[in-house]
């Protein structure tokens, strides 16, 4: 009994969306490390331990406050819940003081963090971050029902490798802060192809999203516009910021979610189940190009070394 239980609330939690969380961590910690030279497996494993439950916190109370919607969604691997709480609603109360909890521990961890590192900017960034995530979905703002849950998204692409960047170093800079910007740009991408198998569930349960708004052919569309500009931002970066990164080596690798998000758009009007799974590749190519990223970084730490 005990271990059912314990498995349906690992389901709820969604735990694969962990790893893109993780993936995206790991870019802010090893961008710091090439530019700044500097590393502290202590910062890292504390950061991180700051950021994981946060992100938890996420997939826990968007299912306790997407009940609803999930009633009439059509489960893929990215996207419409878990359906957990639909079949077990005993879990109901624990998910919501669940998620609570979780907001506590990335706080208290965050503040730690932040006293002993003197770091404001990171604790800026943790209580920015859980905010973020509790209304992304929860009252009063409930940014995803009322045509903003995109660009809280879109934010996350600059918060999540953000934490690691600062984790390492302490504060945000210029080339972070310019080489955020095409990452938030792939962040659009991730949020509309997850949204896309979701539309007829989000207008049934009261989503204004951007594809209940406009349709699934002018999402992919931006989807598609989005990723040309992000490769496009790769190349236009001032290089003298990022030595010894090779942008254009960047640049070519991000035509992997490019050419995934273009032909996407050339399938669009078709069945749902093609697009449906046109979606799914667009994740798989933005999670494949994050991951290469920062293998290339390692290569480069490995290459000159670091203190």
């Amino acid at each position: 009994m005990i271990f059912n239980k314990l498995k349906l609330i690992i389901k709820l939690g969604r735990l694969h969306f962990l790893i893109a969380g993780f993936l995206l961590y790991i870019l802010g910690v090893l961008l710091a490390v090439v530019l700044n030279n500097q590393f502290s497996w202590e910062r890292f494993i504390w950061g991180y331990a700051v950021f994981l439950p946060a992100h938890l916190m996420v997939n826990y109370s968007n299912e306790y406050f997407d009940q609803e919607v999930d009633r009439y969604s059509h489960k893929t691997n990215f996207s419409g819940g878990s359906g957990v709480l639909i079949n077990h609603p005993e879990l109901v109360n624990f998910t919501r003081k669940f998620s609570l909890t979780l907001i506590i521990i990335s706080l208290i961890l965050g503040i730690s963090f932040s006293y002993t590192y003197n770091s404001a900017m990171f604790l800026i960034l943790t209580i920015f971050g859980n905010l973020l995530g509790w209304f992304y979905s929860a009252p009063p703002l409930k940014l995803s029902y009322r045509g903003l849950g995109e660009i809280a998204t879109v934010l996350t692409g600059f918060l999540m490798p953000g934490l690691g960047y600062v984790a390492v170093t302490g504060i945000i800079n210029i080339p972070f802060l310019i080489f955020s910007i095409p990452i938030m740009a792939f962040l659009l991408l991730f949020i509309l192809s997850v949204e896309i198998p979701d539309r007829e569930a989000d207008l049934k349960g009261g989503k204004k999203t951007f594809i209940v708004r406009y349709g699934r052919n002018n999402s992919l569309f931006l989807i598609m516009v989005a990723s040309v500009l992000a490769s496009l931002c790769f190349l236009a970066l001032p290089n003298n910021l990022f030595v010894p990164i090779n942008l254009n080596l960047i640049a070519l690798l991000s035509l992997i979610p490019l050419v995934s998000a273009f032909i996407s758009y050339l399938n669009r009007g078709k069945s749902l189940k093609l697009v449906s799974k046109s979606a799914t590749r667009n994740v798989s190519a933005l999670i494949l190009f994050v991951t290469l990223v920062n293998v290339y970084f390692m290569t480069l730490i490995y290459q000159t070394g670091f203190n």
